[in-house]
This record gives structure tokens, C-alpha cells and sequence, in this order.
């Protein structure tokens, strides 16, 4: 296990500390998409089409390791915000709508992944349809006028709608994330900005590119 940062640390046991004082995360993990295991006491939740297990004592991934600090902070959130009512709005919208986006840091790093998968794809849209193929993606019911639109189950209440062109003579490529409105109630701004960068890791990886450092 790569050893963590010691603010990094404080925090993730912070959210842990969170879960213990509540049991509303275990009890409302069927309507957030988890499945309870371990008599009760641990949920199993997707995350970019790979199984994540979360219980007070900690998160692993499927070869039972604690997953990257950014991967922790995403499921801690997502059980933790857990809305007591059901959020109909799944209006597609950007980062920059939501009401928590701000105009600063936030909106400047969410800009950067959706430019890192541009550039990363830029004339390889065939080897962007394969990679969203390897996470699960899905065709949207509404038709956009992108040369690739998909849909992408980041969490199982937060999917991504990914829309993309390739450059042209005229135009560099362009990517676009949108989410549905009701997002906001189930990660705040910070989880969606780590969940772009996520993204643009899986696609990396699954479009068969070496892996580059970036924000964690």
C-alpha cells in the first residue's frame, strides 16, 4: 500500500470516524446502488465499473487493498451525503451550473481533465470508444451532435454523460462532462472534480496510454 499523505490520512480516518456515528449509510445503501455483505456491516459499491468494499474499519478494492485516497473520499462522500428523499432532477448539466461549482479553483480543474481527455484523444476516437467500452459505457436515449456520446455509471446515482468531437481542420477536440442536475445531492463539488480526474485515469488506462502524474 503506497503510504499517504498525513493530512490525506487524517482525513480519510475522519470520514470513517463519520460512518461509525451513523448507521443511515447501511441503511439506505440498496437506494444508493450498494449491496450489504459481512452481516450488515459492509457495503459493496461500484465505482467506474469496478467493485469497492466500505465499512467503518476502512476501504478496499477487489484485490482487498485501500484504493487511492481520491477513490476513498468519492465512496466516503457519496454514503455519507446519502439524501433522506428521493432527487428527480436528472437534467444534464456541466460542472460550472451547479449552484456549489464556484468560479475559481474548482471550475479551472474541472477544465483541466476535460482538456487532458481532449488532448489525450485528439485523432484516436477509435481508441476512445474502446476505452469507454472497458468501463461500461452506454449509448444515451437522447441523440447529440458529437462524434462520441456515452454514458458512464461513475457512481450508480452520479452517471457521466461524456460527449466528445475529434479536432478538425478548424477546431482543436473538444470533451464535455455533463451530470444530472440532482448530483449536487449526492457528492459535493470537490468529489465531482476528483471523479473527472478519475475518468480521465480510467480512460487512460484502458486506451492502452502510460500513466502521467496529475492533480490527486
Amino acid at each position: 500500500m503506497k503510504t499517504m499523505n498525513p493530512i490525506f490520512e487524517q482525513n480519510y480516518h475522519d470520514y470513517l470516524n463519520q460512518l461509525k456515528f451513523s448507521d443511515a449509510w447501511l441503511r439506505r445503501s440498496s437506494e444508493l446502488g450498494g449491496v450489504v455483505i459481512n452481516e450488515g456491516q459492509t457495503v459493496q459499491l461500484p465505482f467506474l465499473n469496478k467493485m469497492y468494499q466500505v465499512s467503518t474499519s476502512g476501504i478496499t478494492d477487489p484485490q482487498g487493498n485501500r484504493p487511492d485516497y481520491s477513490i476513498c473520499v468519492i465512496l466516503l462522500k457519496y454514503l455519507l451525503m446519502n439524501p433522506s428523499y428521493a432527487i428527480e432532477n436528472r437534467e444534464w448539466i456541466p460542472f460550472r451550473e451547479f449552484k456549489d461549482a464556484g468560479r475559481g479553483q474548482n471550475t479551472g480543474l474541472s477544465d483541466y481533465s476535460l482538456k487532458k481527455i481532449s488532448d489525450l484523444f485528439s485523432n484516436r476516437l477509435s481508441s476512445l470508444k474502446h476505452a469507454v467500452d472497458c468501463i461500461g459505457a452506454t449509448t444515451p436515449e437522447e441523440e447529440y451532435p458529437y462524434d462520441l456520446c456515452v454514458v458512464i455509471e461513475a457512481l450508480p446515482r452520479v452517471p457521466l454523460l461524456l460527449l466528445f468531437n475529434d479536432k478538425d481542420k478548424h477546431l482543436p477536440a473538444q470533451t464535455l462532462i455533463l451530470y444530472e442536475r440532482r448530483a449536487a445531492y449526492f457528492l459535493d463539488a470537490e468529489c465531482r472534480i476528483m471523479i473527472e480526474w478519475r475518468l480521465f485515469q480510467h480512460l487512460k488506462r484502458a486506451g492502452s496510454f502510460s500513466t502521467a502524474s496529475g492533480p490527486q
